[in-house]
């Protein structure tokens, strides 16, 4: 015991405050290479992360004001590099973790493979199928935009626009860069969609310009891809330069290879429109002179063959002359026709008493036969009851009990086999007047 008598001796406090100087003088700034393994909220707005490799895990914690700076949304899964301070806490235990400033996908690769996982449930959630796009109107009276309020991107949209088609154009501003973005993006689709039908606008534009994949992982958000699919106004993506394709790409209602490229398919160009028309004008014009002249001739042919109102009326005179003679002298025929037939109808009418004498008799004597044969069928049906019942009384179990039979019966169940009997067995004898039981004591 005396040899401890040199130890430092601390207070609580005093020892961890030792500790949090060693640690946050040695390691100031620092970056922790891991695939995070779980991401907590809390209500302050911070989040805590653990990061955590073949063997430990580190505690590390984003707070909000830093949230705001971050490229992108991390998810667990993910193999990050953290950049930060390593600070400590001891007031309910004692522990370390990092504060992080910045988090960084530990190489385009490992963030290429978390699109294509994306991709591929996505599609596998029929939200890449072309039966459910959307089409783009020929010509919105108003088109919506979602894109950063600054940058030539915006600029670019209008100006070609206005080169092509001038159009209303409502902006709605939101971050296309960070973990921020993606939110800021549904809530534009959806603020657009909520609009009502008088100010909606016909067609939605996504866009930003281009950048590294990092950059454009906002618009592989699988939150925003589906907001993107199930947006009732029509939706046309153009994120980026000709080659970047990201998510949103693949679910919206078409893809514009760049911004540019977008405004140039929302609106034709108005002065080819005005050709077409001039155009179909022309040929209208042209296809009514035609028939203008072609009724005009087959006008003047009819009236070559009209004729006076006096000749018509003289026609149809003459015509309603001869049929009045015609429908006369057919009116005679069938009279006189009719006449004879009538008579002769008449000479050959009698009444036909031997028939109904004839028919009386016929009925006197079905009404003979008829008794005689139900009395014969019900003597010989007497007969057969009386012998079937006689049968039935014969062979009944009371007639054999009669007889000096006996019903055996185990369990209320009729014994006729010596093997389903044992010895002690307990068994109940039906007689004539009454039942009796019987205890087995021997099967010979």
């Amino acid at each position: 015991m005396n040899s401890n008598i040199n130890i430092p001796e601390y207070g609580v406090s005093q020892f961890n405050k030792a500790i949090k100087d060693i640690i946050e003088d040695h390691f100031s700034y620092v970056r922790i290479k891991g695939e995070i393994s779980e991401i907590r909220g809390a209500t302050k707005g911070q989040i805590y992360i653990t990061l955590k490799d073949k063997n430990s895990i580190l505690s590390a914690v984003v707070w909000e004001q830093k949230k705001r700076s971050l490229t992108f949304e991390p998810e667990i899964g993910m193999e990050v590099t953290l950049t930060g301070r390593v600070t400590t806490w001891s007031k309910f235990k004692t522990t370390y973790q990092i504060d992080v400033d910045k988090i960084e996908i530990a190489g385009e690769g490992a963030l290429l493979k978390i699109i294509e996982e994306r991709k591929k449930r996505l599609s596998e959630k029929g939200y890449f199928d072309q039966e459910t796009k959307k089409k783009i109107p020929f010509l919105p009276s108003r088109i919506g935009v979602i894109t950063s309020p600054t940058g030539s991107v915006i600029h670019d949209i209008i100006n070609r626009v206005s080169e092509r088609f001038k159009t209303s154009i409502d902006l709605w501003p939101v971050a296309v860069q960070g973990a921020e973005a993606p939110q800021n993006i549904i809530d534009a689709i959806k603020g657009f969609n909520s609009i009502d039908d008088q100010h909606k606008p016909d067609v939605i534009i996504i866009a930003r310009g281009g950048g590294s994949t990092e950059d454009l992982m906002a618009f592989n958000d699988e939150r925003l891809a589906i907001a993107v699919s199930i947006s009732d106004i029509p939706i046309i993506s153009a994120i980026g330069h000709e080659t970047d394709t990201t998510i949103i790409d693949h679910v919206s209602d078409l893809r514009a290879s760049t911004p540019t490229a977008a405004a140039e398919l929302v609106v034709p160009v108005k002065s080819e429109l005005t050709n077409i028309v001039g155009s179909f004008n022309q040929r209208m014009i042209y296809g009514m002179d035609n028939i203008f002249k072609e009724n005009l001739t087959n006008l003047n042919n009819l009236i070559s063959f009209l004729k006076t109102p006096k000749q018509i009326i003289e026609s149809f005179k003459e015509r309603l002359n001869y049929m009045g003679a015609g429908l006369k002298r057919n009116l005679q025929n069938n009279m006189q026709m009719i006449s004879r037939d009538f008579s002769a109808l008449t000479n050959s009418l009698k009444l036909p008493y031997d028939l109904i004498n004839f028919n009386k008799s016929k009925v006197k004597g079905f009404s003979k036969n008829l008794h005689s044969l139900v009395r014969r069928d019900f003597v010989s049906g007497s007969e057969k009851y009386n012998y079937y019942i006689k049968l039935i009384e014969t062979n009944s179990i009371q007639s054999n009990l009669k007889k000096g039979y006996s019903i055996i019966s185990k369990n209320k169940k009729i014994i006729n086999k010596s093997k389903d009997i044992k010895e002690n067995d307990i068994l109940s004898a039906t007689l004539m007047d009454s039942t009796v039981e019987i205890k087995i004591k021997k099967i010979n």
